[in-house]
């Protein structure tokens, strides 16, 4: 996906998918930024807490004199977030996808410097779950840019334009009917947006069991378990199955992974489950996605990656989910 035009005139400014990155967003799986850092007073890392002050921590950065970029020299940076429910993709056009929480301008950092942010976010007490300031996980996106340049009202142009990041990580909990024998079936709902609010399109979502995690995405997913009541170890083993249940979605392609075969063990390859969907346009629906965890340990938690992929083959969103037996 291109970059957001009303953003060109500068090329200082940045944010990262991964520490590091310059801005370039190179992370297979770059909606983990740990410049957009939510921590609810009660229910700790990426989650929300009605009514209660929770703070959000924003960095941005800015390339170095060497770089030659452009600077459109304005006095502050604006510094925009918004919210959602866990979801693939998020599109600013649409107050069901993703609500915009503040408008804050920051000091512009030096050249070569880094600027944090810190937004104090109330989130109302009593707000049914499908609102995307409810409470529990929640999906960030930020915008920072210099204040004389206004952005896209349309979309985000994630994960290309790096004054973008975004941050969407959930845990769920998996007490299944059986659990207390062993561990079962698990579930949680997502949402999602057709980004073309003017036409139809027909997206791919794809969900991948990540079975060994690189040092980014453990790291990132530790860090969110970290006081996480029944976490013991990440999983060893596949789970059983997996899958979206698109009740929205009746004619569905579905092209499953998921389970083991003979083909699969002599040649390799990731378990994974796709769906190709049509979408009205700016169409946003909810589903489930669901996995047969029973074949598992207590305490393990599985990591799922899921993405949307538009017509054009490129990525428009990505959400870990991670489900604790």
């Amino acid at each position: 996906m291109p970059n957001d035009p009303g953003l060109a005139g500068d090329t200082c400014i940045f944010m990262e998918a991964s520490a590091g990155d310059g801005g370039v967003h190179n992370s297979p799986v770059w909606w983990l930024s740990p410049d957009i850092i939510l921590t609810g007073p009660v229910s700790g890392p990426d989650k929300a807490d009605p009514g209660q002050v929770n703070p959000v921590s924003v960095k941005f950065h800015r390339k170095g004199a060497e770089s030659n970029c452009i600077f459109p020299g304005s006095e502050s940076i604006t510094v925009e977030l918004w919210v959602g429910n866990p979801s693939i993709a998020m599109t600013p056009n649409n107050p069901a996808s993703a609500v915009k929480i503040a408008v804050i301008g920051s000091p512009t950092p030096l050249e070569g410097g880094t600027g944090t942010q810190i937004i104090d976010w109330v989130p109302p007490i009593g707000a049914p779950v499908t609102d995307p300031q409810s409470k529990g996980h929640k999906c960030l996106i930020s915008r920072c840019y210099p204040d004389n340049l206004t952005p896209s009202n349309n979309s985000f142009f994630t994960p290309d334009d790096p004054h973008v990041a975004q941050r969407n990580i959930c845990i769920v909990p998996c007490n299944a009917p059986g659990a207390a024998r062993r561990p079962g079936p698990c579930g949680s709902i997502i949402t999602t947006v057709n980004l073309n609010s003017e036409m139809t399109e027909s997206v791919t979502l794809k969900a991948t069991f990540d079975l060994n995690p690189d040092k980014f995405v453990r790291e990132t997913v530790l860090r969110s378990l970290h006081g996480f009541d029944g976490f013991r170890q990440l999983a060893r083993r596949f789970p059983r199955s997996f899958a979206f249940e698109l009740y929205e979605s009746p004619d569905a392609v579905i092209n499953d992974r998921t389970k083991f075969s003979f083909l699969r063990r002599l040649f390799g390859g990731p378990r994974r489950y796709e769906a190709t969907i049509k979408l009205d346009p700016g169409q946003l629906i909810r589903f489930n996605f669901s996995a047969d965890l029973s074949g598992g340990k207590f305490g393990d938690a599985y990591i799922f990656h899921l993405t949307q992929v538009g017509s054009d083959r490129y990525e428009q969103g990505g959400l870990t989910l991670i489900m604790v037996a």
